[in-house]
């Protein structure tokens, strides 16, 4: 709480918190580069250059705050002192852990609630995009009780949108395995819950998949085809079907998913020398000496499964051939 209040205090002043000639550590002055070179594309070239700020492993308020004070010292958010505030880029949080998940809606409607950052929305057509994350989400905690978390996380932001008065757009993270949220993108846009389209989303395409859906001009245009089918159907119709029973189906998949999470917590979180056997059967660190990703194989010089990235952790035990990823615990 105390953190939030001094954030929220600092978005409303135009007070710089850095100096030409003030000396910071390695990691603060790269941060601040990285800021400064992303405010030089919006004053060049446009808002449209970096349309959005996204916040991995967002898990409070005050992470969405900080990326706002970050903002505002680069000049990009505009505090509004005696005026609305203004920013052109949008601050996006990325829930990725099940925990997150299941938070993120208490975590939209507390930012929401705080003055300065409800103006900053408005000022953007009161729109706002929250990220989720299927690849941490799954690595967490399963194939099963991930999906069913990103379900429930779902229906709970339409419903904090919808109290709040914000048009919310969901931007899902899906990867191209299975294990990270894979599949096809007509039956997985008809999957999302009712309300959680309403005319447009956002999805991640990559890596090989990119090459596999729009190398040939005419393969491109019907994939652009499914993609706008689905979210037309998914707006217009009742995709889901269960009606009243919905109640009753949910506690369903709640149950399934809890005991599914345990058993997948059970071999990957609980079960000594897995992190060692998980490094001697699959070529992990050989994937992570390779100089091919856009970023480092894990978050942080440690071993923990959870600070290590996603896209590594898939690809180790599909060269050994294990699915692991995909189906344990389902």
């Amino acid at each position: 709480a105390d953190r939030v209040e001094l954030l929220s205090a600092e978005l409303t002043t135009r007070r710089p918190l850095t100096s030409s000639d003030a000396e910071f550590s390695e990691l603060t002055t790269k941060e601040l580069a990285i800021m400064a070179a992303g405010a030089k594309a919006v004053r060049v070239l446009g808002a449209g250059a970096v349309p959005n700020y996204i916040i991995s492993m967002c898990t409070s308020v005050s992470d969405m705050l900080e990326a706002a004070v970050l903002l505002k010292e680069v000049g990009v958010l505009d505090p509004g002192v005696g005026s609305e505030p203004s920013c052109p880029i949008g601050i996006v949080p990325l829930f990725e852990t099940i925990e997150d998940l299941q938070g993120g809606a208490d975590t939209l409607l507390a930012t929401l609630d705080i003055p300065i950052y409800r103006a900053i929305v408005r000022s953007r057509g009161d729109t706002q995009e929250v990220m989720l994350g299927y690849s941490d989400s799954n690595k967490d905690g399963g194939y099963l009780a991930a999906n069913w978390a990103l379900y429930r996380a779902e229906l709970d932001l339409v419903d904090a949108a919808r109290k709040s008065g914000i048009r919310l757009r969901l931007f899902h993270g899906r990867g191209g395995t299975v294990g990270r949220g894979g599949g096809p993108s007509y039956e997985a846009i008809l999957a999302q819950p009712p309300g959680a389209v309403a005319g447009s989303l956002r999805i991640t395409e990559q890596g090989e998949v990119i090459a596999a859906k729009y190398a040939e001009p005419r393969l491109a245009h019907r994939n652009l085809e499914t993609l706008i089918a689905a979210t037309i159907e998914s707006t217009l119709l009742d995709v889901e079907g269960l009606g009243s029973d919905a109640d009753a189906a949910y506690a369903v998949l709640d149950e399934l998913a809890a005991l599914a999470r345990t058993a997948y917590s059970e071999l990957v979180h609980d079960t000594p020398g897995f992190v060692q056997y998980f490094e001697a059967s699959t070529p992990v660190a050989e994937i992570g000496a390779l100089n091919i990703g856009s970023r480092p194989a894990s978050r942080k010089q440690t071993k923990a499964i959870s600070d290590l990235r996603a896209i590594p952790w898939v690809l180790s035990w599909s060269q050994s051939r294990v699915m692991l990823p995909g189906w344990y615990g389902t």
